[in-house]
């Protein structure tokens, strides 16, 4: 897609030597449009670093940073050749990012929000190699990515539709990679990843009203996967422990499963194909297999393993 931009653009470069090499922080920001704000702060620290930032809206009263109500805009401190693509593409979109101290190694943030009124929230802190990919088509999409102390992972973002919403919160994770796609209208994923190296969940949705949750902490190479369609369907995942995995697949409408593991080695699937039906599956211990097949309506299931 291209646009042909008018002239309103500002180039802002900030360069500071230290001994060892020079470290360069640079910005440049373009805007088309009426009622557009952008704010961009960039601290280089002692070490060798590089930093940018671009950012281009393209509608009216866009905002990364400022009046939108996205605290931060665009902030960089401390951080090595790091770099932050913002395209807002519509009405009334807000985005803002804050990274501080990312280390040595690259850090890449990418937002594309094309609609009306969606809002991408991005904070990384002591975060390093991390790539991380937010993008809305839409109206009314809120996402809100926050990554503390997290390592090397990639989270990949991505809504289509209108009123959906994603809340990632990651913490002391290397490797962990979340990765949520939701199309349709008013669908909904929350995600906390708490010490879980090597792991992260992977959630899909199609149709409306669909509902998501995922929890892991203190874990080690243990995996979520969710996959719904149709409306009105919730899933909630549980792990801590070692080399667990969780499966639950839901097609059709208004649907419950859950799922808890408290142990290593453990396994459950839930696959759901049908109209109200419920699956309940705990385990505590170790090498609990549990699998869950439901189709039809109305259907109730509950294990408890330990």
């Amino acid at each position: 897609m291209k646009f042909q931009l008018s002239t309103i653009a500002l180039g802002v470069v900030l360069a500071c030597a230290s001994q060892l090499a020079a470290a360069q922080a640079t910005g440049t920001v373009t805007q088309q449009g009426n009622g557009n704000t952008s704010f961009a702060e960039q601290f280089p620290g002692q070490t060798p670093a590089a930093m940018t930032a671009a950012i281009t809206q393209i509608g009216n009263n866009n905002h990364v940073g400022g009046p939108g109500g996205t605290t931060d805009g665009i902030r960089q401190i401390d951080a090595t050749n790091v770099s932050i693509v913002v395209l807002q593409n519509g009405s009334d979109n807000n985005a803002g990012v804050t990274q501080r101290g990312v280390g040595g190694v690259p850090t890449i943030d990418f937002i594309t929000q094309i609609g009306n009124a969606n809002s991408a929230k991005l904070r990384l802190e002591t975060v390093s190699d991390l790539y991380t990919f937010i993008n809305q088509t839409g109206n009314g999409n809120v996402v809100d990515d926050l990554q503390v102390e997290a390592g090397t992972g990639e989270s990949r973002l991505t809504q289509n539709g209108n009123g959906n919403r994603i809340k990632v919160f990651q913490r002391g994770t290397a490797y962990g990679t979340p990765q949520v796609t939701q199309d349709g209208d008013g669908n909904v994923a929350d995600v906390v990843v708490d010490q879980n190296p090597f792991g992260g969940p992977g959630i899909r949705q199609t149709g409306t009203r669909n509902s998501a949750s995922t929890v892991q902490t203190d874990s080690y190479e243990s995996g979520i996967s969710i996959d719904q369609w149709g409306s009105d369907n919730q899933a909630a995942a549980i792990q801590r422990g070692e080399n667990d995995s969780i499966g639950i697949d839901q097609d059709g409408i208004g649907n419950r499963a859950s799922a808890v593991q408290y142990g290593p080695c453990n396994l459950a699937v839930i696959g759901q194909l049908g109209n109200f039906n419920t699956a309940i599956v705990r385990q505590v211990g170790q090498d609990w297999v549990a699998n869950v097949s439901q189709v039809g309506s109305n259907n109730y299931t509950n294990i408890y393993q330990h």
